[in-house]
């Protein structure tokens, strides 16, 4: 039904849901990247590091550099 809908996989959306709810929270509030993991429901801090990478392209803490760097 989501490929029919959206031509993305569930699997897709919910990373996607689960990226964009990181980046936000990245950089609207100061907490730690183990934190936000951790609400995230990733309590591997390291592996949630390797997934917002490989969706990315950067680490957690290096798209919250480039972001505030790009706002000043």
């Amino acid at each position: 039904m989501c490929k029919q809908q959206s031509n993305l996989s569930a699997g897709e959306l919910i990373r996607d849901r689960i990226i964009l709810e990181a980046k936000r929270m990245l950089v609207n509030f100061k907490l730690s990247v183990s934190a936000i993991a951790e609400m995230l429901n990733y309590y591997d801090s390291s592996y949630f590091v390797k997934f917002f990478k490989k969706n990315t392209g950067l680490t957690p803490e290096a798209f919250r550099k480039q972001y505030y760097k790009k706002q000043h």
